[in-house]
């Protein structure tokens, strides 16, 4: 209504429109105006948004909270103190306290907040140094509220703060993602896939592909007493030669209980003698040495509980790898209890390396005899550099038209062991008879060792033998037939 309206007209037009009670005809301005201002106090005040919260719930907004009222996330995926500690804590210091503000949440029916993205070693600092000093620069904290949503919610956000630091250790992460996947399955009442998992921590905010997903997994379930030691590298590896193993067993009916058992044993025994040599580095991860020890020791392992020998169950663990199809049990039996043939001669006097005598080996459909001469120049060079020429037989039943014999007892020493030693020979060793029952890897990749790299499970051991070999190749002069 306009401000030069008269208190009788507003009276006048509330009265049309059924909004005041109509006065007597008598009635005067004054006991008009009384009317108004009886209907103005029955007037309901504007709606409050808040007045439908419950007690404890929170809105997202921001606040002021004292540090000693808020605790760290007492889930948090990490296991050992910020190796930066010191660092915060002293620019915490210069700048008198902590000018960022800290994200924190609090569960249903709780009084007391927590971190929610990440902040648990600046929040801890702060407390330290209000406990130390009652200085009034690190009483209170600045903080932003969350709405709780579900403790999966708070468990990806603490995992995607560390993973955007790149401060936490690959076991760290694995056991942060065994919780979100625990806490998903919780929330839904069933079992989640891998591809479900990695959806779900996607819709959370955190990337989780379902290949490292079940590396974590894998190494929660069986490698934990070893856990602070591993990478994605050294768990893939365990995780494939376990795979094959497991394979193997269940076409020979072996008892899953104890084959679970001798495994835990063995990784008992693993976690002993690593931990009673070797210092808790940053991080503290195994070496390609280390991991060619375990993968030696799981084979041995399973000779013993399968009643065959060391050097057949790595043949049958190497084939069913490099198999494209399904083994059946049948063939699987016949590869764990068939001797190694011992009668085809040595692939380095039927192929003379680069020599115009050369013989390649046998070709398929669609390749050139060049490209077989190139083949077996490379494999004949990878396999002298790592002297298992001995190992290496044509073959043209083979899908690469040799196969790789068992690994020998070692002869002489190597001229460098760190490169060509028995760890590292027993890795291209294995390798070699990967890409030798390979069916198309040879259609893809004409370079075997371009083959070997393009195979993730040769990731591991491939990265260090080829520099070997690369340096072997570079320092051995040229012949005439090369030049």
């Amino acid at each position: 209504m306009p401000d030069s309206i008269s208190v009788k007209e507003l009276a006048q037009h509330m009265e049309k429109r059924g909004k005041l009670q109509v006065p007597a005809s008598h009635a005067t301005t004054g006991e008009r105006r009384a009317l108004l201002v009886q209907h103005s106090l029955a007037v309901k005040e504007a709606a409050n948004a808040a007045a439908d919260l419950q007690p404890g719930e929170d809105v997202d907004g921001w606040m002021l909270l004292r540090c000693m009222d808020i605790d760290c996330y007492d889930r948090n995926p990490r296991v050992r103190t910020n190796k930066r500690y010191a660092d915060i804590r002293a620019s915490i210091e210069a700048r008198g306290g902590l000018k960022d503000a800290l994200s924190v949440t609090r569960r249903p029916g709780a009084s007391r907040y927590m971190c929610y993205f990440g902040g648990n070693t600046r929040l801890q600092i702060v407390q330290e140094l209000w406990l130390e000093t009652h200085d009034a620069r690190y009483e209170w904290i600045r903080v932003v509220v969350h709405r709780w949503l579900s403790e999966a919610d708070v468990i990806a956000a603490h995992l995607a703060e560390n993973e955007n630091r790149a401060e936490t250790l690959f076991w760290e992460k694995a056991r942060g993602t065994a919780l979100l996947k625990s806490e998903l399955e919780s929330e839904l009442h069933r079992p989640l896939s891998l591809r479900e998992l990695s959806e779900h921590a996607q819709r959370c905010g955190l990337k989780l592909h379902s290949v490292t997903a079940s590396n974590y997994l894998f190494a929660i379930d069986y490698l934990a007493p070893i856990g602070l030691h591993l990478s994605h590298e050294s768990t893939a590896a365990i995780r494939s030669r376990f795979g094959c193993l497991d394979k193997l067993a269940n076409a020979l009916n072996l008892d899953p209980l104890v084959r679970q058992t001798a495994f835990e044993e063995l990784v008992a025994d693993l976690a002993t003698e690593i931990n009673a040599v070797r210092e808790m580095d940053d991080p503290p991860r195994l070496g390609k040495d280390e991991v060619e020890t375990i993968l030696s020791r799981m084979t041995s392992q399973f000779a013993t509980l399968a009643q065959c020998t060391p050097a057949a169950a790595e043949r049958a663990a190497l084939v069913v790898a490099g198999a494209d199809r399904q083994l059946p049990d049948s063939e699987i039996r016949r590869l764990l209890c068939e001797p190694p043939p011992c009668d085809a001669p040595s692939i380095a006097t039927d192929v003379a390396v680069g020599g115009a005598a050369a013989v390649p080996l046998p070709t398929r459909k669609g390749w050139h005899a060049r490209t077989g001469v190139r083949l077996s120049k490379r494999i004949a060079d990878f396999a002298r550099v790592f002297r298992l020429s001995d190992c290496v037989r044509v073959d043209p039943g083979q899908p690469q038209g040799f196969r790789v014999e068992p690994l020998p007892a070692a002869g002489g020493e190597p001229s460098d062991p760190e490169e060509t030693g028995p760890l590292g020979r027993a890795a291209a060793h294995r390798l070699l008879a990967q890409l030798s029952n390979s069916a198309g890897g040879r259609d893809a990749e004409p370079d075997p060792i371009v083959a070997l790299l393009r195979d993730p499970s040769s990731w591991a051991a491939t990265r260090s033998l080829l520099d070997a070999y690369h340096r072997a190749c570079e320092e051995k002069p040229p012949s005439v037939e090369e030049k």
